[in-house]
């Protein structure tokens, strides 16, 4: 009797126990295939969400769409982003994002806005700023605050950078603040990216560990692999996925599987490069 009300609990408790979507999450199919990297590279539309200095060294006009979902916690998002570094005095960027989750039956709604901005400090390095305005149904959340960032070109192909996130203190766990360091080297046909980012001087450093790789077998073709690990939860995910690039336009899909977590994510994104 005892054995089988402990396991009725424990089949219970586990879809409660499913790893839901966030902002940090709710990326493009290339950035998710990668390991979640995609903040100090600057090379995506993506960046709006990411150290705001690494948008002001690769110049574009970008605009980028994904849509994602986790059929294990039934939660999905949809995402845009814009950027234009076409300027070597300013560079610009927005996002905007809308998640779902389920949360003991009832659907949690979730926007949030980024709005970068950054400016070169002659050829390789550039700083920026940013802001994230966080709007949440339930427990019901209006708040924003502020990040900042130092990219360095340290070679052509190798950028180095440094971020602070959410620098304002909203006192919402979803807006936690967050310092980081990370590089993207390009080898030729072979991209390799890494971040580390932790909070510091508030307890202990909880690191989360982004690595990601990408390998351009064509000018049309891509495959991606990445690997993400948060010490504080002990969760770890393994991610993988392709991308297509026809003229301008490109058409990426990406699938994330979570170890310690019932999460398995599927997403796809369209990304137009005009300048």
């Amino acid at each position: 009797m005892t054995r089988s009300l402990l396991i009725g609990l424990f089949l219970a408790a586990f879809p409660a126990s499913a790893q839901t979507l966030d902002f940090d999450t709710a990326r493009g199919a290339r950035e998710v295939a990668m390991g979640g990297t995609f903040r100090e590279m600057g090379t995506t539309a993506n960046a709006v969400d990411g150290n705001p200095a690494a948008m002001g060294l690769f110049p574009a006009f970008q605009l980028d769409f994904a849509a994602g979902w986790d059929p294990r916690s039934h939660g999905w998002y949809a995402a845009g982003w814009a950027r234009d570094s076409t300027n070597p005095d300013i560079s610009a960027g927005y996002s905007l994002h809308y998640l779902s989750n389920e949360t003991n039956g009832d659907a949690v709604g979730q926007w949030a806005h980024s709005l970068s901005l950054a400016t070169r400090l002659g050829d390789r390095v550039a700083i920026g700023l940013g802001t994230r305005w966080l709007i949440q149904s339930q427990p019901h959340i209006n708040a924003a605050s502020l990040n900042a960032g130092l990219a360095i070109r340290a070679a052509n192909t190798l950028t180095l950078g440094f971020a602070a996130y959410n620098l304002i203190d909203t006192h919402h766990p979803e807006l936690s603040r967050a310092f980081e360091v990370g590089f993207s080297w390009l080898l030729g046909p072979v991209r390799l990216a890494s971040e580390v980012r932790s909070d510091l001087g508030r307890g202990p450093v909880h690191p989360i560990v982004n690595a990601g790789t990408e390998f351009l077998l064509s000018r049309a073709f891509a495959l991606r692999a990445g690997y993400e690990w948060q010490q504080a939860t002990s969760n770890n995910f393994l991610s993988g996925g392709i991308g297509f690039l026809v003229d301008n336009a490109g058409f990426d899909f990406a699938y994330r599987h979570g170890f310690n977590q019932p999460s398995r994510l599927l997403v796809v994104s369209f990304r137009l490069q005009l300048q």
